[in-house]
């Protein structure tokens, strides 16, 4: 009988030992052989058994060593799938796996990552791991380089143009550049028509795809409306404007010792103003993003305030406001166009330049910038010594007859305009005045240039 040559089995896991083949007398009795002794066939292991079979000439019986192996690999499961799209912009990050063992438990921190290149479209990450008893799982995670950047369109000219009633508009056009691709601009499509005949807003669109289909979109809005009539030898005094209202404006600022302080006066009170702003360094660009937050205009007042520089001609003049307005877009994204001439349009520091005055302030207008003077003086900066003073000047000048723009500073240690800034909210609003921020819609409070 064959059961006399067992001496070791090997049985898997979780199943049960096979009975061994008996053959007696050229008959099959493997089915009528019994199994005798404890065996736990989830726990690897050697263990002792008996086989045992009843025949016509007796019991016959042998002795075994069953040893339970474990033959089942792990499993390795990736997370986010098998097949994977990474843009080439990106380095690969792993999405995740994990490696369980039925017998070892947790392999993960055993899994071993190795990347194999394909070609420059393709690569694979290959996950191995290796179970205590030498059962290896490996896994593969296919990556595909695709392209899903878009093109980059510049706008030749500014993105905002202001175009007069019935005049010429020009397109300028743009360009595009795409990372793989490379120049796109001749394949730039623009959309959009202009009737400078009507006033109104226009867009006009730029698209472009590259070869994978990334499409770019670039807009550029186009404002048609009535020339300014400007009369630079009268003054606009506010009769035409909103009758009632008052224009707190702020000048030379922003400064940490005092901007904050008004700022919080003006949130408490719910009042709107505008800060007429100079250069700023880095706690000052706080303040102004601040500022435009908590819903007030700011405007420019000019990157340097030195009269005899920035007056010096033309195109230092606007230079030095269009330097300060770019800086002021970079840190708000707001790209303001209300402005206010150092020392005001009718100052006479600017007699470094005989006659300068009166060109800028057509200048200015016919660049698309509105620019505001003041008709009620507080004084802060002058004769008024004392908070009482300014609240005085203040209050005794407004007139339900005009719109009210209010000149005021908020520079280092102005605290008499702190201390009576309070009171002249609550004057205004005691006696029917109506608040407001200046805004490119606001009509012109200006003076008779005196240069």
């Amino acid at each position: 009988m064959d059961i006399t040559q067992i001496e070791t089995i090997e049985a898997n896991t979780g199943k049960e030992v096979k009975k061994p083949k008996t053959i007696y007398h050229f008959m099959d009795i493997t089915n009528k052989v019994k199994v005798k002794g404890e065996i736990d066939y989830n726990k690897i292991g050697e263990y002792n058994l008996q086989f045992e079979v009843d025949t016509w000439l007796g019991k016959y019986a042998k002795n075994a060593k069953v040893k339970v192996v474990d033959t089942k690999a792990p499993e390795i499961t990736l997370t986010g799938g098998e097949k994977i799209n990474q843009s080439y912009s990106k380095e690969f990050e792993e999405l995740g796996y994990k490696a369980i063992d039925e017998h070892d438990g947790d392999l993960t921190d055993k899994v071993t990552v190795i990347k194999e290149e394909i070609n420059e479209d393709k690569y694979n990450i290959k996950y191995s791991v290796q179970d205590m008893s030498g059962n290896k799982t490996e896994k593969i995670r296919e990556v595909t380089i695709v392209d899903d950047i878009a093109p980059v369109i510049t706008l030749n000219g500014s993105a905002t143009v202001n175009i007069n009633l019935n005049g010429k508009y020009e397109e300028k056009g743009a360009k595009a550049k795409d990372e793989k691709d490379g120049d796109l601009t001749s394949k730039i499509k623009t959309e959009g028509k202009i009737d400078t005949t009507k006033e109104g807003t226009y867009t006009v669109t730029y698209k472009v795809s590259d070869s994978k289909g990334n499409e770019a979109t670039k807009k550029r809005k186009v404002v048609v409306k009535k020339a300014l009539v400007y009369n630079p030898s009268s003054a606009q005094n506010g009769s035409k404007g909103p009758k009632g209202t008052i224009y707190l404006t702020f000048d030379d600022g922003p400064s940490t010792s005092i901007t904050p302080k008004i700022l919080d006066i003006l949130k408490k009170k719910n009042i709107k103003a505008t800060f007429f702003i100079i250069n700023y360094n880095t706690a000052g660009e706080k303040l102004v993003k601040r500022e435009v937050a908590e819903g007030h205009s700011v405007g420019i007042h000019g990157y340097s305030h030195r009269y005899k520089d920035i007056y010096k001609s033309v195109d230092i003049y606007m230079a030095n406001i269009t330097k300060l307005q770019n800086k002021i877009k970079a840190s708000t994204g707001v790209n303001t166009t209300i402005t206010r001439f150092p020392g005001g349009s009718s100052n006479t520091v600017s007699r470094y330049n005989p006659g300068i005055m009166t060109i800028l302030t057509k200048e200015v207008v016919k660049r698309g910038y509105k620019y505001y003077d003041w008709n009620v003086s507080s004084g802060d900066a002058g004769e008024a010594k004392t908070a009482e003073q300014v609240y005085n000047n203040v209050t005794s000048r407004l007139s339900k007859s005009k719109q009210n723009v209010v000149l005021l500073h908020d520079y280092a240690g102005n605290t008499k305009t702190l201390n009576a800034l309070e009171g002249i909210i609550d004057f205004g609003l005691q006696n029917g005045y109506t608040f407001s921020k200046i805004t490119p819609s606001t009509p012109m409070v200006t003076h008779t240039p005196n240069n």
